[in-house]
């Protein structure tokens, strides 16, 4: 008997050991889940005013450099997706391919390699996603902000994350948006407050969120990026790219070019359809053409490129319309109608480079107005808030209550 009583003794206080430490895992990960306030959204209305904002009105076609935000290195002893990518490797393949800037975005770490060079730009991942990967790059980093959403996120968990990651970086770009659906095209008609969006990447494409954002008069810019995990497979690095035009590499000219928009994706379609070895990729971003003009005459909108000829440009506007297509041609046009909300412009130079420019808005004033849906509903939040430690303190009540009554009967 006196065995059987310490062997049920062992497992009793063993088990609420196990129950200890699983509490003591979960609290952490559900006051981060439960102390959101809740946000309401203001209706999101299209551009709209008599006057248009075109980000490449002043450009320098001389200027333009090439930049890559989105790439990870071996970190945490290998743990996370990165794991044979070091850093010298990273600089020997980026550095072949003629970058201006080749970002190391390590999950949940600000990796200062290169932060001796001219340009260095502190950035990182945010984001554990276990299940959706709702994921953001923050360009321009002071620190890194440790709490997320690690199993599913509603649209008040997304926007208060760029809200409080917008605190501490100059950008909070959404990453791959569409892959895992972490951020869901819906979304995109509410979220405010972030100005980049990493449309193009090589996991998935985020042409349908663009659209969204900016059909509902979201100023939002785009970026390409190789989203890089394994440096040494080829098919991996040169897919995507960022053309900025900055007189420099200062990274307060970089930020300044961001924000207006002075920028540009690259897709090259070179994986699936078109595999290359490095030496050819390193050929073709020395020969990639480049955007020479996007000027707005009056009404209309002229774009050219360094090429003796595009292949195609279309011109789209609200709800993702194709307005207008040309083929073959090296300067193409679009006279921008009054009911246009915005017009972006997307250029085929030869079937295998892709350029994604940023459109040209309207607003009441001559310089661009953003809109910000986003509110913290004070009143919804407390009745939450009460409803949770009441929760909390009942189930507390009752643990207690069971503890007590178990300890009794092993008496």
């Amino acid at each position: 008997m006196r065995k059987d009583n310490l062997h049920k003794s062992f497992w009793f206080y063993f088990g609420r050991v196990m129950a200890g430490i699983g509490i003591a895992l979960l609290l952490p990960i559900l006051y981060v889940y439960l102390s959101v306030p809740t946000y309401s959204f203001k209706e999101p209305r299209p551009f709209r005013g008599e006057y248009l904002y075109n980000p490449y009105q002043d450009m320098n076609p001389d200027q333009w450099k090439k930049y890559h935000f989105h790439c990870h290195s071996r970190r945490y002893f290998g743990l996370t997706n990165g794991r044979k990518s070091a850093e010298t490797a990273i600089d020997s393949v980026y550095r072949a391919l003629g970058y201006d800037h080749y970002g190391i975005s390590d999950y949940m770490g600000i990796n200062d390699h290169g932060s001796e060079r001219e340009g260095y730009i502190p950035a990182y991942e945010h984001g554990y996603g276990f299940i959706h990967k709702t994921h953001q790059i923050c360009i321009g980093a002071a620190s890194v902000y440790w709490p997320d959403f690690p199993f599913m996120q509603n649209i008040n968990m997304k926007q208060h994350m760029i809200n409080k990651l917008g605190e501490r970086c100059r950008f909070v770009m959404p990453a791959h948006a569409s892959f895992t659906k972490g951020y869901q095209v819906s979304d995109m008609m509410f979220l405010s407050n972030y100005r980049l969006l990493e449309v193009v990447n090589p996991y998935g494409n985020a042409f349908e969120h663009w659209d969204k954002a900016l059909s509902n008069g979201h100023r939002v810019y785009a970026m390409g990026n190789d989203d890089t995990h394994d440096i040494t497979k080829v098919n991996e690095v040169c897919r995507n790219l960022t053309m900025i035009n900055t007189p420099d590499l200062d990274p307060e000219h970089v930020y300044e070019a961001l924000d207006k928009g002075l920028c540009y994706a690259v897709e090259f379609d070179n994986f699936f359809h078109y595999p290359m070895t490095l030496d050819e990729k390193i050929q073709q971003v020395k020969a990639l053409p480049y955007l020479t003009r996007a000027q707005l005459v009056g009404d209309t909108l002229f774009i050219e490129t360094s090429a003796d000829k595009m292949k195609e440009v279309k011109f789209i506007g609200q709800d993702g319309k194709v307005l207008k297509a040309e083929e073959k041609t090296a300067t193409a046009f679009y006279i921008i109608q009054p009911e246009d909300t915005y017009v972006r412009t997307e250029i085929n130079i030869n079937g295998l480079q892709h350029f994604y420019l940023n459109p040209v808005t309207r607003h009441p004033t001559s310089s661009p107005v953003d809109q910000r849906l986003d509110y913290v509903n004070k009143a919804q939040t407390y009745l939450y808030w009460f409803v949770y430690i009441v929760a909390f303190a009942a189930i507390v009540w009752y643990l207690f209550k069971k503890a007590k009554e178990k300890k009794e009967q092993h008496k």
